[in-house]
């Protein structure tokens, strides 16, 4: 699956779940937008206990298989699928290996091609949502790090503020994935690429880039030096082309 297809899909998300209703009131849902756009209508952001909006990887993975099905008809899919390695993961962060005796692990979503009578995998994707706990991050890299195939990481926010991409406590998604990276760097698994997309919900705006293992090394590509040491918190603060792409869907 290309880079190209998989960038399309993600940007097609971005107007679809700004469509989608939420059960505590409807006001914030557009009834204006074309069908194309609310195809998934019957889609709502339910209520947690206590009576805030949840907004999860649920509702991200609902949409994204959506617009993914309509974009591939030629290839297939699956959810929750075993990884073909096995893992250890401890309650210590460090603790998270690659272990012969561990067990198989589950990929969120797994995109296949079938060729003659054999569907083969060629994409892991992990979805995420809001600013998830650095061991739970840690556990997807590791994952789309070592499996063979092309790996998508793709996190939903709500929003963003000064803290959620970078902050000098070192508890942005950024600083997060960038520890991840460096941590199991020894354990990337041939020649293939990462694809990180970060979407804001209310800023209608998502940034992606592309990790190899040739920008892995120490860690030196853009997309993590420019950003962590700019402090950038707030995704319209990112800049085009500093290691990043940036799309706005109210300017596309």
């Amino acid at each position: 699956m290309e880079e190209l297809q998989i960038i399309t899909i993600c940007k097609k998300l971005l107007p679809r779940l700004k469509a989608i209703g939420y059960e505590k009131y409807d006001t914030k849902r557009n009834d204006s937008q074309s069908d194309n756009t609310r195809l998934n209508k019957q889609l709502i952001f339910p209520v947690k206990f206590g009576g805030d909006d949840r907004i999860s990887e649920q509702e991200l993975r609902q949409v994204f298989i959506e617009v993914f099905k309509e974009e591939n008809t030629n290839l297939f899919y699956s959810i929750e699928t075993p990884t073909q390695a096995k893992y250890y993961f401890g309650n210590d962060i460090v603790k998270i290996k690659i272990k012969e005796n561990g067990q198989s692990a589950l990929i969120d979503m797994c995109v296949f091609k079938k060729e003659g009578e054999i569907y083969n995998r060629i994409l892991n994707i992990e979805f995420k949502h809001q600013n998830a706990a650095y061991k739970s991050i840690a556990k997807d890299i590791l994952k789309l790090m070592h499996e063979k195939q092309n790996g998508l990481f793709i996190t939903l926010l709500k929003n963003t503020n000064r803290g959620t991409l970078c902050n000098k406590a070192g508890t942005g998604i950024l600083d997060k994935l960038h520890k991840s990276l460096k941590q199991f760097g020894n354990d990337w698994n041939g020649d293939k690429s990462i694809i990180i997309v970060i979407i804001s919900l209310n800023q209608e705006t998502m940034i992606y880039s592309k990790i190899c293992k040739n920008n892995l090394g120490d860690l030196k590509a853009p997309i993590f030096t420019n950003s962590l040491s700019s402090g950038i918190g707030n995704i319209t603060e990112v800049i085009d082309g500093n290691g990043w792409k940036k799309y706005n869907s109210l300017k596309s």
